[in-house]
């Protein structure tokens, strides 16, 4: 018998090595590493996109006012407001008020110590009081004042009445509207619109600039000081109230409707108060400050790339959990990290990295259930050509789940089939057709053994091992083997031995030698966690081998043990008893039947 030791074939003459199948597809597809660094980049690319197109821009809003929320409050000391509220409208109205309680306002609050005054009232038009006008621009012509407005000339002039004489007083008229999200939302200041400083830079002496800046709002709506008008009117204001400060004064009653949504979150908040928020933030040094690009793209490409990259150590099977893991600690870390960064003054994005993370996660799980449903068909293709399919059903489950065979003892037939003359036959023909040849051979045994349900449970050269009844329990697994055995020694070996002939290979036919033998079977998968092969040991598997060895010394091609008889009942007609035999080896005599 020829036992090289070189590679075994399978069915189909691709190379395996016996039970022992490694998933190889690896091989012919990118490196994990690779593979996961290009799914987060892609993720970051989309994540990018989607972002760039504005469809999270709602979510980014929300989320920036949420971290205004879990921040909390803190002081505005260098503001106040002083409302027009429906009380001083009862007391002093009706609305609007006559312009010389306004100049007495302006006068009031500069008498008390306060640093500047802006008049949150626009007075675009001469009243019908010449008189209250000409006091009110007496009272604004000041440096400490500013008029709002929100109409400008074609010539980039703020309107508002008396204009000349308000500035050569040191008098100041600026710009009183803030940009608007797309939400509705007031979220940010600006220095300079249309031309004209806006009146929180004017007050604050900021450079006018277009650019935006995120207000800093101490707070929900009612948490800068605040005083009544009536209460400044008639003197009532305690100094302290407004000494060094920056005072706005405006409508504060939301039936007049200067009030409005803010990033602050809570009620509406009067126009005067966003103006204080907004003056408290320049003079502040605008302490929330957008985080440059580069940080966002880094947290972005960081985000993407960490399901990908945590799903690549360990075993396959934990892809998934490590994937999920990943990402839930990403997310967390992202939420914490973009709180932790407003309140030390810096807004990170966070709708392009946490989709970029969803991304990145689904990614991940995605290659890896497809990977390993691939490599789970192409391992049940190569399974299935050394057992049958119920057989490679329990070795891979469809599910997904890890291979099942339970280690048992199971009562089973096992074959051994070894090529005769094969050796002398090698010697003289090259590697190549060597291999052919044996290719063809073990082709034909094993398709025999898998049509009559057996599982090949090895190569070992041109031998054969096989069982029937294992892994799964067969009733009538002897004959089974028995219908096995005949089928290789009446058709698959004259065929093989024909097609030998025809292509000049062989001049005289190979034989073959098969023994049989029942008894108690150990199977059951043995090996690493990195390779596993399916096993079938025992004393029946060795008497098997030394019934096959048999025909060297008795005639005949098929040995069959006395416990197979005894399994096959009616169906062993046409076996013959050769008595007992002393088989090398094996303490105890077998008896044998023999078959042609």
């Amino acid at each position: 018998m020829c036992r090289p030791v070189a590679p075994h074939y399978d069915r189909f003459g691709g190379q395996t090595s016996d039970m022992r199948v490694r998933h190889t597809s690896q091989a012919m597809q990118l490196p994990r590493p690779l593979r996961a660094l290009l799914a987060g980049l892609l993720a970051a690319a989309a994540a990018s996109g989607v972002a760039a197109t504005g469809l999270l821009g709602g979510i980014e809003r929300n989320l920036l006012d949420a971290r205004y929320a879990l921040r909390g409050t803190h002081a505005a000391p260098g503001v106040a407001v002083v409302a027009i509220d429906s009380g001083s409208i009862a007391r002093d109205g009706p609305w609007p008020f006559r312009r010389a309680l306004h100049a007495r306002a302006i006068r009031r609050l500069l008498g008390a110590g306060a640093r500047a005054v802006v008049y949150d009232v626009q007075f675009s038009e001469p009243s019908a009081h010449p008189a209250d006008d000409r006091a009110l621009i007496a009272a604004a012509a000041d440096p400490r004042v500013v008029l709002a407005t929100v109409a400008v000339t074609r010539a980039g002039q703020p309107v508002t009445i008396g204009l000349a004489r308000l500035r050569a007083g040191g008098g100041q008229a600026g710009f009183a509207l803030f940009p608007v999200d797309a939400d509705g939302v007031w979220r940010r200041l600006q220095g300079r619109v249309a031309g004209v400083p806006t009146i929180d830079a004017l007050a604050a002496h900021a450079r006018a600039t277009t650019a935006t800046h995120p207000i800093d709002f101490s707070g929900p709506p009612g948490h800068v000081r605040t005083v009544s008008f009536d209460a400044v009117l008639r003197g009532r204001v305690d100094p302290a109230a407004v000494r060094g400060r920056i005072v706005v004064v405006g409508l504060t009653d939301k039936a007049d409707q200067d009030v409005h949504p803010t990033a602050a979150g809570g009620d509406l908040m009067s126009g005067a108060e966003i103006h204080a928020n907004a003056i408290q933030t320049i003079l502040d040094g605008y302490p929330l400050g957008d985080a440059p690009g580069v940080a966002g793209l880094l947290l972005v490409l960081a985000a993407g790339l960490l399901a990908p990259l945590a799903a690549l150590p360990g075993r396959p099977e934990r892809a998934v959990l490590q994937a999920l893991g990943a990402g839930a600690l990403g997310a967390a870390a992202l939420l914490g990290g973009a709180q932790l960064a407003f309140d030390a003054g810096t807004v990170l994005p966070l709708t392009a990295p946490l989709a970029a993370l969803a991304f990145g996660t689904a990614a991940a799980i995605a290659l890896t259930y497809r990977l390993e449903v691939r490599a789970r068909r192409r391992l049940r293709t190569t399974f299935e050509r050394f057992v049958p399919a119920q057989v490679a059903e329990q070795l891979l489950p469809r599910d997904g789940a890890a291979a099942r065979v339970p280690a048992r003892q199971l009562e089973a037939t096992v074959l051994f089939c070894d090529l005769r003359g094969f050796t002398t036959l090698a010697e003289r023909l090259g590697a190549e057709r060597t291999i052919a040849v044996l290719n063809r051979y073990l082709t034909a045994v094993s398709g025999a053994v898998l049509d009559h349900g057996g599982t090949v449970v090895s190569y070992q050269g041109d031998g054969v091992l096989a069982v029937f009844g294992a892994p799964l329990p067969q009733a009538d697994h002897a004959a089974r083997a028995l219908a096995a055995a005949r089928e290789i020694l009446d058709r698959a070996l004259p065929a093989f031995n024909r097609r030998l002939a025809d292509e000049g290979i062989a001049t005289a036919p190979l034989e073959a030698g098969i023994g049989l033998n029942t008894g108690p079977v150990m199977s059951g998968l043995v090996g690493s966690e990195r390779r596993l092969e399916y096993a079938a040991v025992g004393d029946a598997t060795n008497v098997a081998a030394r019934l096959q060895a048999l025909g060297r010394e008795l005639p005949g091609r098929l040995f069959v043990s006395g416990t197979t008889h005894a399994a096959l009942g009616e169906a062993a007609d046409g076996l013959r008893s050769h008595g007992e035999v002393e088989l090398r080896g094996r303490a105890g005599a077998v008896t044998v039947y023999v078959g042609d």
